[in-house]
């Protein structure tokens, strides 16, 4: 029913003037916490691939409200260190689900930046690997926050690009090592935020 709603509202407002803004980014994102076991702290992850769709309803002059979500998937990171005696490989995902409020500043011109955020729910998931098999391999929902700086360029009544940079961020949670894991690391699990920035490129459409 809020499904139906949110949609029903989103293709209603128009016909009452109201102004609404669909946009998609790519881009690239870095995982900022890093896990530790046996070894060496390690990243969450190396750099790898983001997107996002933003679903937004102009309501009043310079402030949007609406919904978002994306998903994040980080490169490997190898480590010989992580755990004794083995190669590591540690990967990260994060998929999010907000609410946004979105400020614009110099609305009037064709160049408009913006601040963003949004607090919602978040699925973080952790993964490692070795020569011997699965050490972690897990997902956690927790709650999720965002932050973030933007420029829109309208490029026309409908159509706009765009660049974005944008912070993600969570509680810590616990990711529980397999038995496998236990035993190589000497410990039942390790602790983490996989937080994450991102920047990314834009397009959008105005309706």
């Amino acid at each position: 029913m809020k499904r139906v709603f949110a949609i029903t509202f989103f293709i209603a407002a128009p016909a009452f003037g109201f102004t609404n803004q669909i946009d998609f980014s790519m881009g690239r994102g870095s995982p900022l916490d890093s896990i530790q076991a046996q070894g060496s702290s390690e990243q969450d992850g190396l750099r790898g691939s983001y997107w996002s769709l933003d679903a937004l309803h102009h309501a009043s002059d310079r402030f949007y409200l609406g919904f978002g979500t994306g998903h994040f998937s980080s490169a490997d990171n190898n480590s010989s260190t992580f755990a004794a005696h083995t190669n590591s490989t540690i990967s990260s995902h994060k998929t999010p689900l907000m609410i946004l409020g979105r400020m614009d500043f110099g609305a009037e011109s064709h160049f408009v930046p913006y601040a963003i955020v949004g607090l919602g729910w978040v699925k973080n998931s952790l993964t490692v690997t070795s020569d011997q098999g699965t050490l972690i391999d897990q997902s956690k929902s927790t709650l999720g926050y965002s932050g973030g700086l933007g420029m829109d360029i309208i490029l026309g009544d409908r159509l706009l690009v765009g660049l974005e940079a944008r912070y993600e961020g969570s509680p810590a949670q616990h990711f529980a090592m397999t038995s496998l894991g236990a035993a190589a690391s000497g410990q039942t699990d390790v602790h983490t935020s996989i937080n994450l920035f991102s920047v990314g490129l834009k397009a959008g459409v105005r309706y």
